[in-house]
């Protein structure tokens, strides 16, 4: 998603988008770093929480592919069914990199 396209979204302006990008990108690369080590540790309590957290934040954003992926995540780890979240959690990580990218070429 274009840095306009969510100004248009959320009403704001542009400097308040890129403050709000900018915690957002902060508090998910710490949540999605605690996600993936829990992930590996079998841990749905965790898992759960931070892909919560990663979800709220997202659909606060109007980041729907982020929000979706995130709530697939804590749908699963809620309910114990951790086959295959390494490989959502993977894919959440690449497209969060791309949007990292997007925001730093945008600033």
């Amino acid at each position: 998603m274009k840095t306009e396209d969510l100004v248009a979204n959320l009403g704001l302006d542009l400097e308040d988008v890129k403050e709000l990008l900018e915690l957002y990108v902060g508090a998910t690369s710490s949540d999605l770093k605690a996600m993936q080590e829990a992930i590996d540790n079998n841990d749905a309590d965790i898992i759960h929480e931070r892909a919560h957290s990663i979800k709220g934040a997202s659909g606060n954003l109007g980041l729907t592919d982020f929000y979706e992926l995130a709530k697939e995540i804590d749908d699963q780890a809620r309910t114990n069914k951790l086959n295959g979240l390494e490989t959502i959690c993977n894919e959440f990580a690449g497209k969060f990199q791309q949007l990292v990218q997007e925001i730093e070429n945008s600033c």
